[in-house]
């Protein structure tokens, strides 16, 4: 009778077989050298490190090719063959021969810049970088996408300085651009995006346009503030037909010159400079050439430096002949400005006040603004209402405050999900538009302050940050430094078109703490690249007083992790967060002692997305103090998750049906509730335990990567610790330690993968090592400092920006790393595809803006790349159908273009219109251009104020109202004439 063999002694047996055929085929082929000793814990020789870079990195790292060397006899082969340069590589990919395609980049963020709403109040422009996108109003949809091209400046790319309506036809648009680039575009249909002159100017930093009247006719003027000859001019400029008929400088001065506004046809320009405030009034009504156009300027002293202004000008009406003579016909000017410390200053009536000042009798005589102050940090927008009875406010404190000018009320539009950047009031009144610092935008309805129009691009963290007017104050604890950061991201295995990215409460309050805050998680439509949803995964403070009694900002938690489950059902996710060292300074022990650490498992609606918390572990990980989660992973094949942490151990979670006295429990809809907990521990020092571990401190400043194999059967632990580092290969029916790999991780690990029967290590080298033959494939030095460059390996170009992803529909994987030199804020990032069967990259790609996430989809092939311009791009393969092609811009699908035609009404199903976007760092959506009924009926009802309508039902007891039918036609003519609506 056979002895009975056990499975661990076939798999041993089998293991020596493969082991022997595999010494029979190196002697066949005379290989002369032995196999790395990576089991012992042997380092790689130097012969062996596979080098970034044949040569030193030029300045702009544009020599970041992955050169593979082969180790010994494959080497030899390996020398035979020439290897492609990354340059060759990319024109590889442009010419349709590479076998991957690098979609154009979608996404972006919205500038800093006034959205437009058109006239009749039914769309929405807002400016990207180097695009127009213009939305419906009222269905929040995308119509068209202009995009413009620009060229480089000093080394950076030009874009958009500022967008303004033209004052004679309202479908044309000016565009101004830093390097002094116009446009004249029609947004109906994109016309003029070709074409463009451009001023002599060193730097263009801002424009408005208004209508003059030169001559007979009325003109646009550009008004436009640059930078010229070592000053700053405010520079008249008459453009016709793309051609610069004349110019003149209105104004000179030593420092920028910001925020220009004309109005009243000309005839007041308001702008300031640091803590003055330029005013400007025409000197003579007409003008017959540009030349003759002539203006009176004078500067005023604020008390504070000046972030924002707004003017309004009206005609001047007498009541008597005594304010004729005294204030001749002069209009009024009216101006409000917005100061750095929180206050806002109102200014009536300006010019009859600067008479006085300039008159010899009345030399005491002062100006005495009004003084508002509610804001705690800088006002980052302020308006005038259309009625000069409010003034409009915003800032860093995420509520919209109305001044009401009479009665010194003040009303609030509190809670909104970011810090106001800009202001706009419609040209009737009816309407404010809302640009936030989340990247969205909103259109309110004055009479009942609700949006009636929402839209929402990416919301991730931008790096470097962007430059607030919160900083024209140095304020206690608001200096942080730029750090890149890695942001987790996911895709939904039951909806590949929905892609899960954590976000803060806008880039201000993401950069204020003492690190990045990321406690919320943002659903996006990859098909649309709108924003789904976007729910609170920890505690925020978003619009509580979020800032201490010494006056630093309270940092929130930051979600460090997120994974899917296997059919989308469940989302685990991991956070952290400890107090700042400054706040700890009195108490004993390091600020990593008071650590917070949770693992949340949270259930997926099936019909709406939609989270539900189900479970919260505190501290998962823990020896004599809370430890980090390092890494968590999702098994393919069942619910079970793994998670690594700094106690050195691996903890596997399954669920558990929820029941009560044996009881199960129900929840909504009948539905079974689920609880999860640890169901398996295994310390890496040893085998698996189930009891309570002794665990020391050693792994604690360490790291690790955590990943399982395709069938569920395999987990594979990286850890990095104080003593050395070691790769651990478990079987996770038994909880036992299979196999220990050493040598394979060099400094910090990354990422850890199995692919087919591959292992794939990340850390500052890339290794594939293969588990049944029990050897190295090849390995990729990435991080190593050539020649005189040094790397600074705690700046941006640190290891934490390095990522791997593995797609298991095709067998590749694709690893992105960042570099920066030491001392510079410069850092690109280069992506690379490999097979785990050659060593040769099939896909080399570089990236202007540093690569924060890497993530592929588990229902389909390719990658996606979100940048740190919040910039998403795909990967995919050319001849796949079922790649990422969702994630492309509408256009690379070539549709013919179908421009709006106002005259027409829409009978059919709207067309697609699609603009083509060169532009590979652009900051642009997904087009799709609907053809819009273009009748005289507003889109959205008209509001009434219920001001109004208590006017005309509270005039009169009941029985002296007038005849019902005459009360109809009142009520009905209000919601049908366009009249201007004083806010509420």
């Amino acid at each position: 009778m056979a002895p009975v063999m056990t499975a661990e002694a076939v798999a041993n047996k089998r293991k020596r077989e493969l082991d022997e055929q595999s010494k029979r085929k190196r002697r066949k082929h005379g290989r002369t050298a032995t196999k790395p000793d990576v089991a012992n814990g042997s380092p790689l020789k130097p012969e062996l490190a596979i080098r970034v870079n044949g040569t030193e990195d030029g300045p702009d790292h544009e020599e970041m090719a992955l050169d593979v060397v082969k180790p010994d006899g494959q080497a030899k082969k390996q020398h035979k063959r020439q290897h492609r340069s990354r340059a060759q590589k990319e024109v590889a990919a442009k010419n349709g021969t590479c076998k991957w395609r690098v979609s154009k980049p979608i996404g972006g963020r919205m500038l800093n810049i006034d959205p437009i709403l058109t006239e009749d109040e039914k769309h929405l422009i807002i400016a990207y970088n180097t695009s127009l996108q213009v939305y419906s109003a009222p269905e929040s949809l995308l119509l068209r996408k202009i995009q413009l091209s620009f060229s480089r400046i000093d080394g950076r790319r030009d874009q958009i300085a500022a967008v303004c309506p033209s004052a004679t036809s309202p479908n044309l648009l000016w565009v101004a651009s830093y390097g002094g680039s116009i446009w004249l575009i029609d947004w109906t249909t994109g016309a003029g995006s070709e074409e463009h002159i451009t001023l002599d100017c060193d730097r263009l930093h801002d424009m408005f346009v208004d209508s003059a009247k030169i001559g007979s006719d009325f003109k646009d003027i550009l008004y436009v503030s640059a930078r010229k000859e070592e000053a700053w001019h405010i520079i008249a400029y008459d453009v016709r037909d793309f051609e610069l008929v004349g110019s003149k400088t209105l104004f000179s001065y030593t420092s920028a010159i910001e925020n220009l506004r004309v109005a009243h046809l000309g005839h007041t320009f308001a702008a300031y400079a640091e803590r003055n405030v330029i005013l400007g009034s025409r000197k003579h009504e007409t003008a017959s050439t540009l030349e003759d156009l002539a203006y009176e300027v004078v500067t005023l002293d604020a008390s504070d430096e000046i972030t924002c202004l707004d003017i309004q000008v009206t005609s001047r009406a007498h009541l008597n002949r005594k304010s004729q003579r005294e204030a001749s016909d002069a209009p009024v000017i009216d101006l409000v400005i917005g100061c750095a410390r929180g206050a806002v200053f109102a200014y009536s009536d300006l010019l009859p006040q600067i008479r006085l000042l300039n008159n010899p009798k009345k030399r005491h005589h002062a100006l005495q603004p009004r003084k508002y102050h509610w804001h705690r940090k800088a006002v980052h927008a302020v308006k005038w209402s259309r009625d000069g009875n409010y003034i409009l406010s915003g800032g860093s404190e995420s509520t919209l405050v109305l001044w009401q000018l009479d009665t010194l009320k003040k009303d609030f539009l509190p809670h909104l999900s970011a810090t106001i950047e800009n202001i706009v009031v419609s040209k009737h009144g009816s309407a404010y538009a809302l640009h936030l610092d989340d990247n969205s935008a909103m259109v309110l309805s004055t009479a009942e302050m609700k949006p009636i129009t929402y839209v929402s691009g990416i919301q991730a963290m931008l790096s470097p940050r962007p430059i607030s007017k919160d900083d024209s104050v140095k304020r206690i604890g608001q200096y942080t430094p730029d750090q890149l950061t890695s942001i987790p991201a996911a895709m939904s295995p039951s909806n590949s078109s929905q892609m899960l990215i954590c976000v803060g409460n806008g880039q201000q309050l993401s950069h204020s703490g003492s690190g990045p805050s990321m406690p919320l998680i943002q659903a996006l439509d990859l098909t649309t690249m709108q924003s789904v949803s976007r729910q609170a995964l920890t505690r925020t403070n978003p619009t509580d007083v979020n800032v201490t009694s010494r006056g630093h900002p309270i940092t929130e938690p930051r979600v460090t992790g997120m994974k899917y489950s296997h059919d989308g059902r469940w989302l685990v996710t991991t956070d952290e967060w400890q107090p700042p060292s400054r706040d700890i300074n009195s108490l004993d022990g390091a600020s990593s002692e008071r650590r917070e650490t949770y693992l949340k498992f949270w259930s997926v609606s099936a019909e709406t997305q939609n989270l539900e918390l189900m479970t919260r572990i505190d501290a998962p990980h823990h020896s004599s103090q809370v430890e980090s989660v390092f890494d968590l992973a999702a098994d393919p094949k069942s619910d079970r998750f793994a998670t690594i942490g700094g106690d050195g151990i691996a903890r596997l979670w399954q669920p558990t049906i929820r029941q009560r006295d044996g009881i199960l429990i129900k929840g909504k809809k009948g539905r079974q509730l689920y609880s999860w907990n640890c169901s398996r521990a295994i310390s890496l020092h040893g085998n698996e335990t189930t009891g309570d571990l002794e665990v020391s401190n050693e792994f604690s400043q360490g790291s690790g990567a955590v990943a399982f194999s395709e069938d569920g059967s395999v987990l594979v632990c990286a850890a990095v610790h104080e003593h050395g580092s070691t790769v651990q290969v478990i079987d996770t029916e038994s909880g036992r330690i299979r196999n220990s790999l050493n040598g394979l991780i060099k400094g910090s690990i990354q990422g850890i993968s199995v692919l087919s029967t591959n292992l794939i290590v990340l850390s500052d080298a890339l290794m594939v090592y293969d588990l049944v033959l029990d050897e190295l494939r090849y390995g990729v030095q990435l991080r190593k400092a050539m020649g005189h460059e040094v790397e600074d390996a705690h700046g941006p170009g640190a290891s934490i920006m390095t990522h791997l992803a593995a797609d298991f529909q095709t067998g590749r994987f694709a690893v992105a790393v960042s570099r920066g030199k030491k001392g510079s804020i410069k850092v690109r990032s280069e992506l690379a595809i490999f097979s785990p069967d050659g060593c040769e990259p099939e896909l080399v790609q570089s990236f202007q803006s540093p690569i924060t996430s890497l993530t592929s989809s588990p229902s389909s092939s390719g990658f996606l790349v979100l940048d740190s311009a919040a910039q998403i791009w795909a990967i995919a393969e050319s001849m796949d159908t079922k790649s990422l092609a969702f994630a492309h811009p509408l256009a690379d699908l070539q549709l013919d273009q179908e421009p709006i035609a106002d005259s027409e009404e829409v009978t059919d199903t709207p067309g697609l219109i699609v603009e083509g976007d060169d532009e590979q760092a652009s900051e642009d959506d997904m087009d799709v251009d609907m053809t819009d009924a273009t009748d005289g009926d507003a889109i959205y009802p008209a509001v009434v104020a219920p001001q109004r309508l208590a006017a005309l039902f509270d005039t009169a007891p009941s029985f002296a109202m007038p005849p019902i039918e005459d009360m109809f036609y009142q009520v009905t003519k209000m919601f049908s004439a366009k009249t201007v609506v004083p806010a509420s």
